[in-house]
């Protein structure tokens, strides 16, 4: 899996959160009463998202290409457990969004959702 070594440059102000969700079919009864199904053997939904801040134009650029780059080939990028996951996991790049604050600093948000693969 690729993306291990992101070509990305080094002073970047970075956070990162975690979001879990569980996917469920919840079947109301008539008399109040809700049963809840897991949905599948992989029913939990992860993404990690990744925010980059006060990014130069220059910085900016290379952060955007090397995610274009990663989100074109399709491949997803092999996240081991560390302080924010418990287990490892295989994401791909959702979403790329990008603030301009002002014309000297920029800010890029990428959105990963972790698959499946066979």
């Amino acid at each position: 899996m690729p993306s291990q070594n992101l070509p990305l440059p080094t002073q970047l102000s970075i956070s990162t959160s975690y979001i879990q969700s569980g996917r469920t079919r919840l079947i109301d009864f008539g008399d109040g009463y809700v049963q809840r199904t897991p949905l599948g053997i992989n029913n939990k939904i992860r993404y990690v998202i990744v925010v980059h801040e006060n990014l130069s134009p220059t910085d900016a650029a290379t952060v955007l290409t090397v995610y274009d780059s990663v989100q074109a080939s399709g491949d997803p990028i092999d996240i081991t457990a560390n302080e924010l996951l418990t287990t490892d996991g295989l994401f791909y790049i959702e979403d790329v969004s990008v603030d301009m604050a002002d014309n000297d600093r920029r800010t890029i948000t990428a959105t990963m959702r972790e698959v499946f693969d066979l």
